[in-house]
């Protein structure tokens, strides 16, 4: 009986790796084939990752942390944009030294490099995190989203080798609304 239940146990674990593998692929085929290439806001920076927040859920909070790596400036805009927009995230400036030392469910990076944002990541304890940054133009290695302007818009694009590490969960909506980056 136990063999016969570890056999069904190892069998439904395959069937589900399978399933988000499928799902994926799913999810890649209809960006790679939507109509809708970019998502485009005549909104800053801070709006723009604040409403790609709002789509996005935490197992393990309802109340997400965002953490802004070495800089503070961007950390007291983002405070005064969810004042000034009624969302409900709390902010704090992060050396990148103490990150992975801090509570955060959103890291957000202005001043460092893709190499520097994977490296960062990669060490976090946790992988509830997702990460947003300015600074990444090519979005291949380091956060899930880049943001960046074109002409007078701010848009991004998804790293999806980062977003399939994370265990946030977003909202399909947005990934479709993303460039495709493949």
């Amino acid at each position: 009986m136990y063999l016969l239940l570890q056999t069904f146990w190892h069998f439904w674990l395959k069937i589900r790796f399978i399933i988000k593998k499928v799902q994926l692929l799913l999810l890649l085929a209809l960006i790679a084939t939507s109509q809708i290439c970019y998502a485009i806001s005549n909104h800053n920076f801070y709006e723009l990752a604040l409403t790609i927040l709002s789509y996005s859920k935490w197992s393990n909070t309802s109340r997400p942390i965002i953490c802004v790596i070495d800089n503070a400036e961007a950390s007291r805009q983002f405070q005064s944009n969810i004042k000034q927009l009624g969302y409900d995230y709390q902010v704090q400036a992060v050396n990148s030294k103490d990150f992975q030392k801090k509570e955060c469910h959103v890291v957000y990076f202005s001043t460092t490099t893709p190499q520097q944002q994977q490296n960062l990541i990669q060490a976090y304890p946790s992988r509830s995190l997702l990460s947003l940054s300015i600074n990444n133009p090519a979005c291949e290695i380091g956060s899930i989203f880049c943001l960046y302007n074109k002409k007078t818009s701010s848009t991004f694009k998804i790293n999806l080798d980062a977003l399939s590490y994370s265990k946030v969960h977003i909202d399909p909506r947005v990934l479709i609304l993303a460039k495709n980056t493949e």
